[in-house]
């Protein structure tokens, strides 16, 4: 029997080691061994570099060269940048392996702390602070005290940082490092200063950040223009904590700042803008005058950040933000710079849009409702959606001037179906809020082209709500009853139904009737419209004069509901952050620094705990030629990314569960084959068919995937099924899966590049199938 090949797999090469050095024999660690030791009185730096990435080569191929570590702290003893960071890669990688190591590195990182290249004293202390192991800690503070005096801006700008990563190690061993970290503000270099603030934001993130005092707002104020873009933005980030003490303070910074106003980073110009905001939030009549300011630089902004549309993006959010706060008057004047342009991307379209129906007003309405209308025809529907929606805003806060809106809306009731379908959706806003509009909208209402969920509801709506004033009104909504709609739609159709039957009962008592049966007598129906639909019926036949008074007694709609939520969680919106962009409070998409601290501290004990069980544990390091193999272990580098199939731990789990195994991996025909016909280490068991209505080839293949194994080829003769399946763990595993009906039996072949893995893998398929009760 010759098996047909699973056409849905794509022949996909297997994965590869990386061929940077040349074939794959073995002992070559012990002649890489002997080729850095020959190296290290080389004088050619090329050559060396050559030695050091092959090294490098077989450490990220998860081959075990951990014997050359002795070589590799000398090969360190070079002033060439390009193999010291090659060979701290090295050294900080297996130091975190094995604690022995670890101290031979960090004595390494502490002699090059004290070269004489600031580069490399300050690489040095950076690879030094990056191992986080237990008994480092004790060896990083004299490094990092001393890197903070030293003559070079960047080794104190990393023994800064340093800081931080042992704030997040181990707290208590900085003691009196707050105090020393704000003497270095006063640094002589702008990037040390930023890192300092950086730094003291982290440390004293509890206590809300860094302190300021006027004496420390004033130096920073005076030096503001020795920093780069990124660094003025971080200062004035800090600058809008600050409360000034009086008037007069608060009106010299802002006349400090007012010039910044102009300048091209969008980052400088809304950090003054947040300081400026934040100064005067409780005095309402100068910040008026603050948005008026401002407003120049925004739209300027606006319209020179064309080229950078993320950035356009950002600023229009923030206009959008000022704009919906109360003060959208004062981009009224501007409102041709919100029009959409041809070539602009959708998403400054829909913003823009938004922007427009908050700045609308009395004498830039009739311009705006041309150009409005003009969109509604934009072959984008999503464009043409928003559109019909921004007309509907500004009828709902300009309701005096709703009559021209709403006639316009009316006339689009001849285009496509779903701008038909999204005037429907704005009428019925409309009319919540303003129900005299009913007569201009009764020729759309009654229109047979309202095809989607929403618009129907929304139509539904109207019909319930104006049913005395549309003739058509029950028989419309008689066509909705016995349709496959959602239960939303049914909700709002009993509604609807109720209060035209209190206006005009005789044409509604049958439909209301027909509606009841339906509703109460479907089984599958939901429990909630049930309870719902028994509820009126009951008080239909005991008091329907009351229930009609109940009904009648609606109050009129001056906010919907929805704005004032959305108006209340403005507030929380924090200027020039990302709250701004999406639209929500901080604390609803930032976690808390508790749980990043909890994270950081479970990460740590984690690691703590493997170094220790790997130094309970040993491995033994050869330095001889008596076993002259390769010894592959598992690379923490590596594990972080995809996996890599050399990585073959010693003594695999005694369980294997579906997450082991990489999800959909790919494989193609030729190389199963080569791998199943060379493979040795295979097992083998053979059990009884519980099953046979599943025991098919649909059926297995979809099993076997949910366990991430794949099926590469499969064929059926004599009711004896024959199929083959693939998984990747930490090494390969092949499967030979046959179920013979006539004998009632399921054999299961499985072979692997490591025998445990073969019967953890045979072990594993037999779980599953156990589970599905195809076998007993």
């Amino acid at each position: 029997m010759r098996p047909h090949y699973a056409s849905s797999i794509a022949s996909i090469p297997p994965p590869k080691q990386q061929q940077y050095f040349e074939g794959n024999r073995k002992g070559e660690v012990n002649e890489l061994k002997i080729l850095v030791k020959n190296t290290l009185s080389e004088k050619d730096d090329k050559k060396k570099r050559e030695v050091v990435k092959k090294v490098i080569a077989y450490m990220t191929s998860g081959i075990d060269v951990s014997k050359i570590f002795p070589e590799m702290c000398m090969a360190s003893y070079t002033n060439d940048m390009v193999q010291k960071k090659m060979i701290y890669l090295y050294l900080t990688t297996y130091a975190e392996q094995n604690k022995d190591l670890a101290f031979m590195a960090i004595s390494t990182f502490q002699k090059d702390c004290k070269h004489s290249d600031p580069k490399i004293r300050g690489f040095a202390l950076r690879n030094l602070c990056s191992l986080r192991f237990s008994g480092a800690i004790e060896y990083l503070m004299p490094a990092i005290r001393e890197s903070l005096s030293d003559i070079d801006p960047y080794v104190r700008k990393t023994a800064i940082m340093g800081c931080v990563k042992v704030y997040y190690m181990q707290p208590d061993y900085l003691s009196n490092i707050e105090e020393q970290l704000y003497k270095m503000i006063s640094d002589n270099d702008p990037l040390v200063i930023i890192n300092a603030i950086h730094a003291l934001n982290e440390i004293l993130a509890e206590e809300g950040g860094m302190a300021l005092s006027k004496k420390l707002v004033d130096y920073l104020l005076g030096r503001l223009k020795e920093f780069n873009e990124w660094g003025q933005a971080t200062i004035l980030d800090e600058l809008s904590k600050y409360q000034p003490k009086d008037d007069k303070e608060m009106f010299n910074i802002m006349n400090l700042l007012e010039e910044r106003l102009k300048h091209s980073c969008s980052a400088i110009v809304l950090a003054v803008i947040k300081v400026f905001m934040n100064f005067t939030k409780n005095k309402p009549q100068v910040y008026e005058q603050v948005i008026t300011r401002v407003k120049a630089p925004l739209v300027t902004l606006a319209s020179i950040s064309e080229g950078n549309l993320e950035i356009m993006y950002t600023i229009l959010c923030h206009i959008k933000f000022i704009a919906s706060k109360g003060y959208n008057q004062v981009f009224a004047q501007d409102y041709k710079c919100f029009y959409c342009r041809v070539d602009e991307p959708t998403y400054i379209k829909l913003i823009k849009l938004e922007i427009l129906a908050l700045i609308a007003c009395d004498f830039n309405l009739g311009d705006m409702l041309n150009e409005l209308g003009e969109y509604v025809t934009d072959v984008d529907q999503e464009i043409s959606k928003k559109s019909i929606q921004a007309l509907g805003a500004i009828a709902l806060r300009l309701p005096d001037l709703a009559n021209a809106i709403v006639k316009q809306l009316s006339s689009f009731i001849t285009l496509q179906d779903y701008i038909t379908n999204e005037v429907i959706i704005v009428f019925k806003d409309i009319l919540r809020k303003d129900p005299k509009h009913i007569k201009d909208c009764l020729e759309i209402i009654q229109s047979d082209s309202v095809t989607d969920q929403n618009s129907k509801i929304a139509l539904i709506y109207i019909l319930g709500q104006f049913g005395s004033q549309i003739p058509l009104a029950p028989y419309i909504l008689q066509t909705f009853i016995g349709a496959a709609e959602s239960v939303e739609l049914k909700h709002t159709l009993l509604t609807a139904c109720l209060k035209v039957f209190f206006c005009r009962a005789p044409e509604m008592q049958e439909i209301l009737g027909k509606l009841f049966y339906n509703i109460m007598n479907n089984e599958n129906e939901d429990i909630d419209l049930q309870d719902r639909a028994a509820f009126y019926y009951r008080a239909l036949q005991n008091n329907p004069i009351e229930l009609k008074k109940l009904w009648q007694n609606s109050i009129k709609v001056d906010k919907f509901l929805e704005e004032q939520n959305i108006n209340k969680e403005a507030l929380l919106f924090e200027f020039n952050s990302l709250s701004v962009v999406y639209e929500k409070s901080v604390s609803k998409f930032i976690k808390p620094a508790e749980y990043f601290n909890n994270l950081r501290n479970k990460e740590m004990q984690d690691q703590i705990q493997e170094v220790q069980q790997t130094t309970e544990k040993p491995e033994p390091v050869q330095d001889g030629f008596e076993n002259d193999q390769d010894i592959i272990i598992t690379n923490p580098t590596i594990e972080k990314n995809a996996p890599n199939l050399l990585e073959i731990t010693e003594q695999p789990k005694q369980q294997l569960v579906v997450d082991n195994f990489v999800l959909d991996y790919r494989i193609d025909v030729e190389y199963f084959e080569s791998m199943w016909t060379s493979l040795n280490n295979g097992a083998s068991i053979t059990r009884t068919l519980a099953r046979n209505d599943i025991a098919n080839e649909n059926a297995m293949e979809q099993l076997f995937n949910r366990f991430r194994l794949y099926n590469i080829a499969a064929g059926e003769e004599d009711n004896v099924l024959q199929m083959y399946f693939y998984g990747a763990h930490k090494c390969q595993v092949f499967f030979e899966f046959e179920i013979n009906k006539n004998l009632s039996t399921v054999i299961l072949n499985t072979r692997s590049e490591l025998e445990d893995y073969a019967y953890l893998g045979q072990k594993y398929v037999e779980d599953f199938l156990k589970q599905s009760n195809l076998i007993s």
